[in-house]
């Protein structure tokens, strides 16, 4: 979060610290409802990335789980003579 000491004493860009001066000067409610865009602009993309790597493990672990090989695996309970509930 952007302080006060670093809002004066530069150690945010030029365009964030014009930014920042424009938009202080709006209403409370306006304020807090483009904070919540921003984080949510931010937010949105990561959950987005981290879903699209997800689907990628997850692809390559049913690709290989799903294979003759295991396949004597698939009923387990029978394979090891446990009783199904």
């Amino acid at each position: 979060m952007l302080t006060a000491t670093e809002y004066h004493t530069g150690t945010v860009s030029r365009r964030v610290q014009r930014a920042f001066a424009r938009n202080v000067q709006l209403p409370p409610l306006e304020r807090l409802t483009l904070a919540k865009l921003l984080l949510e602009s931010v937010l949105s993309d990561t959950h987005r990335e981290e879903a699209d790597w997800m689907a990628l493990g997850l692809e390559a672990f049913q690709r290989d789980w799903d294979n003759d090989e295991d396949a004597i695996y698939d009923n387990w309970q029978a394979h090891y003579d446990l009783a199904t509930r």
